[in-house]
């Protein structure tokens, strides 16, 4: 049996492949169409919009997982089908449920995949990307990037020195020097980390100042110091980066983070449970298209099962992204808004499939 799984295995693998590479190509082609809008602000320009392209890739395609496994599932055995290998599996003596055992073991075997690049892979490029558009649109904003996450800022005669980034958009180990106009060093300030408020201030936490005059050194400490003055917008905007970008395990702890603080956290939550249900809506994809190859009795065309997947796509991402949003305005449970549709398609397909002789 394990060589019948392989060759099933075979055949799903290619037919997800194909539609996969066929929608990433066409989404990366209207993103990068988008992001000519962007071309000659700062330093962009189209080689910096097309590098960006590909390093969203992984993130582009990570959404359009489900979609491919439902369509790339219903090619995959619809060319059994229509050349009859599923007829002559079955008189093998073969049940129908094996087959699609077969096929559920290979849709398993997609999730980890997807787990993996959801946490390791499509984060680490997404930042890339993000992070290096930023800069190139930032300009001459942002003085020196250098290895890892470090960024030098300017603003005056006030050079910012960012250390790391923590969950991706919380500026650490910070380092403020600020410069008379004798260009003689007149102020240096550390803090260990700075949160962004929704006025547009920012919090340093842990302060230290110390003042130079002449030979003398004044010494300052605050807990916590309100600084409006802290980013400008754009330079902000290259340190924070989308939360949709974030691994799973950034996003739990920084909503977890924001919490702790009294700080509301459903925007991160929403994208959190939306990557989480992933895996649950690339399972209920693949189950999803069993009974409509197994469980039909007259055998409809490949084109017209195709299409159908692409239906049950289009509709399960417009119910996803309006439940989604209207559970955010709402301030429902994000945990409840966005997996009732993936749930849902799940719940179905198991009722269909039951009825599969």
């Amino acid at each position: 049996m394990k060589t019948f799984d392989r060759y099933i295995r075979g055949y799903l693998i290619q037919g997800f492949t194909l539609v996969l590479v066929v929608l990433v190509s066409i989404f990366s082609f209207l993103d990068f169409a988008e992001e000519l809008d962007d071309i000659a602000i700062g330093n962009y320009n189209a080689i910096d919009a097309m590098v960006f392209v590909l390093l969203t890739v992984p993130e582009r395609a990570l959404w359009l997982v489900p979609v491919s496994a439902l369509m790339g599932s219903l090619l995959a055995l619809s060319l059994l089908d229509h050349h009859n290998e599923l007829t002559v599996m079955r008189g093998a003596g073969v049940s129908s449920r094996r087959i699609m055992w077969s096929v559920v073991k290979a849709g398993m075997g997609l999730i980890v995949v997807v787990i993996i690049f959801a946490q390791f892979i499509s984060p680490v490029l997404g930042e890339r990307a993000w992070r290096d558009r930023a800069l190139a649109i930032a300009g001459d904003v942002v003085l020196r990037n250098e290895s890892g996450t470090n960024f030098w800022f300017r603003d005056g005669r006030r050079f910012i020195s960012i250390r790391d980034m923590l969950y991706g958009r919380v500026p650490t180990e910070i380092e403020i020097y600020e410069f008379n106009e004798q260009g003689e060093l007149a102020v240096f300030t550390e803090a260990d980390e700075a949160r962004a408020g929704k006025d547009g201030t920012w919090r340093l936490q842990d302060v230290v100042r110390k003042r130079y005059r002449d030979f003398d050194v004044e010494l300052e400490t605050w807990p916590t110091l309100e600084w409006e003055a802290f980013l400008s917008p754009v330079q902000g905007a290259v340190i924070q980066l989308d939360a949709e970008s974030l691994a799973p395990s950034d996003l739990y702890s920084y909503a977890r983070d924001l919490r702790a603080r009294g700080q509301s956290a459903e925007r991160y939550e929403l994208a959190l449970w939306r990557k989480l249900n992933i895996p649950v809506a690339t399972l209920a994809m693949v189950l999803i298209a069993l009974p409509f190859v197994f469980g039909s009795r007259e055998r409809s065309g490949i084109g017209q099962r195709v299409l159908f997947g692409a239906g049950v796509g289009v509709v399960f991402y417009l119910v996803d992204q309006v439940l989604a949003q209207l559970g955010l305005l709402a301030h429902m449970n994000p945990a409840i808004t966005t997996s009732a549709p993936a749930v849902s398609l799940l719940v179905v397909a198991l009722f269909l499939i039951r009825r599969v002789n």
